[in-house]
């Protein structure tokens, strides 16, 4: 039994509660469902539960749990001591004249990580080999060799429609499944797209389109989020030396193919992290982004973080014709 139950009593808990998460519904008089305070305040899906009769929470979305005052303390900011202060009397009970401050969609004051999810390994040994006739293709149009081509362990993706995609394994550090990035030369948009679950990983059942996103029809759960913004290869593939960042996987591996010590973040050159800038601390970096106007911003803030790490930084400015199409 949690400290916030045995001192205040469930139905006093399920007030405190009812005021710092976004309440969907009540079941059995027991628990509360709604939507997740902690690692999205704005998600679609309703997988957050508080069981005020037993004191403790889940989501079943990102994994957070604990017990009422662990809650109070990531939604607010505050600590043990001032949950005590705002609900419990010098005598150990419920004060009751203070009324329960609203907080449902207060940002957190703290960092909180999401748990990582990973791809099944089976996932992937289910993509065949890339075709003879595609890999020709990339070594001509794109650059890439076949000793690259074999060590990333490139495979070929069939979407429901008839659709190849190449597939490229991204991995940590730890050699873990982090994401399976699939990439369609030429397409005009959605070039390169992040993996995603075929089936409900919890029952498997199928999707279906709630406004913008898929939920299960079975359970009601979406799907996992394999779309978080990585180092592609990760820090200990790296070589010694200068470092090129360079943008998307199309031009890593075509990097890497000429013998380049390059590295790229998997979700678009808008979404650098300070703690890449980290990971190169001490190196010789060198940015060279696609020569357009999401390049130039991408460049910018990536640059702004790495002064603050790297020995040295510097921009690659591309010539016009560059920037134009034929």
């Amino acid at each position: 039994m949690g400290y916030a139950l045995e001192t205040l009593g469930a139905t006093r808990c399920k007030e405190i509660a009812s005021g710092l998460f976004k309440v969907d519904k009540e079941y059995g008089g027991v628990k509360l469902n709604g939507f997740c305070p902690i690692h999205q305040p704005t998600e679609s899906n309703p997988s957050f539960v508080y069981h005020f009769e037993g004191d403790w929470y889940k989501c079943k979305s990102c994994g957070v749990g604990g017990d009422l005052v662990k809650l109070w303390e990531m939604v607010t900011g505050g600590d043990f001591l001032g949950f005590k202060k705002e609900y419990v009397t010098d005598s150990g009970s419920s004060g009751g004249t203070r009324p329960v401050r609203k907080l449902a969609l207060v940002k957190p004051k703290v960092k909180i990580i999401v748990p990582d999810v990973f791809v099944s390994e089976d996932d992937l040994t289910a993509l065949p080999p890339l075709p003879a006739a595609r890999i020709a293709e990339l070594k001509t149009l794109r650059g890439w060799s076949d000793q690259v081509i074999i060590s990333q362990d490139l495979r070929e993706f069939s979407d429901h429609r008839g659709g190849k995609r190449i597939a490229i394994p991204v991995r940590d550090d730890q050699e873990r499944l982090c994401n399976i990035r699939l990439y369609q030369p030429g397409a005009a948009e959605f070039k390169v797209i992040s993996w995603y679950d075929q089936l409900c990983k919890a029952c498997g059942g199928k999707w279906k389109t709630v406004g913008k996103k898929k939920v299960c029809r079975a359970c009601g759960l979406g799907p996992n989020d394999y779309g978080r913004t990585r180092l592609y290869p990760p820090p200990a593939q790296w070589k010694p030396g200068r470092l090129w960042l360079v943008e998307g996987e199309p031009d890593l591996l075509c990097a890497l193919s000429n013998g380049i010590n390059a590295v790229t973040q998997t979700a678009g050159c808008g979404t650098w992290r300070d703690e890449f800038s980290e990971a190169m601390a001490g190196r010789d970096v060198v940015i060279c982004f696609d020569a357009d106007e999401p390049g130039f911003k991408g460049a910018g803030a990536a640059s702004k973080s790495l002064v603050e790490h790297a020995k040295s930084v510097r921009v690659i400015v591309w010539p016009e014709l560059m920037g134009t199409k034929p």
